[in-house]
């Protein structure tokens, strides 16, 4: 269940952090540090390793897909404008989809 909330937070945080403050800085911040530090993190602490280079390079793409779309989820939400909303909204689809592919 938490796992749940956390995805989903990891989602919304950025849209609803930009419409509500017009902050660009700090929404695409929002969209890009707490996935990119709770993934990278416990890989750091635990020595959890690259099984073989292909993985490593795969596991670094989905990485830095994830954290460009989070971080342009927040940039287009603290516009405020209609269109820049449905873009970050897509976005966030987008993110969830990327998210979803890269479960084995």
């Amino acid at each position: 269940m938490f796992s749940i909330i956390a995805l989903l937070a990891t989602i919304i945080a950025p849209v609803a952090y930009g419409w509500q403050t017009k902050d660009t800085t700090g929404a695409v911040l929002i969209g890009v540090l707490p996935f990119l530090l709770t993934i990278t993190i416990p890989r750091i602490f635990f020595g959890i390793s690259a099984q073989d280079t292909n993985y490593l390079v795969r596991s670094a793409l989905s990485i830095v897909a994830l954290c460009s779309i989070g971080g342009l989820e927040g940039y287009f939400a603290a516009k405020r404008e209609k269109r820049a909303f449905i873009i970050a909204a897509a976005l966030a689809g987008l993110w969830a989809i990327v998210f979803l592919s890269g479960i084995n």
